[in-house]
């Protein structure tokens, strides 16, 4: 029984998380059937006038920046690259679109981990705490969405035309009219960090059998987190380390807790599906470590071998953020220092938000 309950448990769960990336792709699947109509907001400073230029980034060609009116795009005006200083370029409206995107991932977050973790015997309050935490997290979301979505691009020209050819394939990227010999060349930030959390579901002897005395076993749906930092030596081709934690408590028992932590280090293949969509597959191995807690300290402790393989959906937002969903599966074999041996294995399900960095702006 207790088998069947969790695999209920498991479908609904992950039901949830394909409804929320339905119509969280679905939006972006909106924003490129509009390609044609995509408008950038600018501001522009410039080196012979201290007035902010704002408009519409309307063409970007070999020496010149043209934009357009705010209101009035056929009210136009041209500046050379030998007066630009610095330009900033942010989607319009995003603001609005970041608010909504990061409210409805806000909000499945909540229902998920609410329909996941609270246990009670009462449908209607386990319901009424699930949709709290989704409403609460849909506010907190949709705050950090906007936050997201003032973000803008910077492009340092400073007076140079060699820097307008560095940014100038990035800058028709978002340009209104599309430059007839288009550049070849976009800059990139090759390096990035990454923070995801999500649901782990345990599995094998981990969640059923460890060799330790009394053991009651554990919850088998706990929290799950990772922090990924990653270089693109090409487009296709990076390289990752991941630092994980998953953490399980124990059945009966709200004074102990199980936690598996790994550090995995392996290559990034990704394939592109759109434009900024694309999948990335990424198998990994390292070192894995799990543990019990009581009373906030381990008492027994185990380490081995651990290798992991994980997929995600990845979209970018902007050049410098990308959010995405991913599915992993973990497993190593435990040595115990207080003796005994088994497997430790879990799947997870997780939300993140990766940041691109790099030396120089954009």
């Amino acid at each position: 029984m207790f088998f069947i309950s969790y695999n209920i448990k498991f479908m609904k769960v992950l039901l949830l998380i394909v409804l929320i990336v339905g119509c969280f792709f679905s939006v972006g699947a909106q924003d490129g059937s509009e390609k044609k109509v995509k408008l950038y907001k600018t501001w522009i400073k410039l080196n012979n006038s201290p007035q902010i230029v704002k408009g519409i980034l309307y063409q970007v060609s070999d020496s010149t920046i043209i934009v357009a009116g705010l209101h009035n795009y056929s009210d136009l005006h041209q500046y050379s690259f030998s007066h630009v200083d610095l330009l900033k370029v942010r989607r319009a409206k995003s603001v609005g679109r970041g608010a909504v995107t990061g409210s409805i991932i806000g909000f499945g977050s909540g229902i998920i981990m609410g329909s996941a973790i609270i246990v009670s015997e009462d449908a209607l309050v386990a319901g009424l705490i699930s949709a709290t935490l989704g409403l609460s997290g849909g506010f907190v979301g949709a705050g950090i969405g906007a936050l997201v979505g003032t973000i803008k691009d910077r492009f340092p020209i400073k007076n140079s035309f060699g820097n307008l050819e560095k940014y100038r394939g990035n800058l028709q990227d978002y340009s209104f009219k599309r430059e007839e010999k288009a550049a070849t060349h976009t800059f990139v930030h090759r390096g990035y960090l990454e923070f995801s959390m999500g649901l782990s579901f345990a599995r094998g002897e981990f969640a059923s059998h460890v060799p330790i005395n009394y053991y009651q076993g554990m919850d088998m749906t706990g929290l799950s987190s990772k922090t990924t930092i990653g270089y693109w030596f090409t487009k296709g081709v990076g390289i990752s380390f991941v630092a994980r934690n998953s953490q399980y408590s124990i059945a009966g028992d709200s004074q102990r807790s199980w936690s598996l932590d790994a550090f995995t280090l392996g290559p990034v293949i990704s394939m592109p599906i759109a434009k900024n969509l694309r999948f990335d597959l990424t198998p990994a191995v390292g070192f894995a470590s799990a543990y019990l807690i009581i009373d906030n300290k381990e008492v027994y402790t185990g380490e081995g071998f651990g290798m992991n393989i994980s997929g995600a959906l990845r979209y970018d937002i902007s050049k410098r953020l990308s959010t995405s969903v991913s599915v992993g599966y973990l497993s190593s074999k435990q040595e115990f220092i207080e003796g005994g041996s088994g497997q430790a294995q879990d799947t997870d399900i997780e939300l993140g938000l990766a940041y691109k960095f790099g030396k120089r702006s954009l």
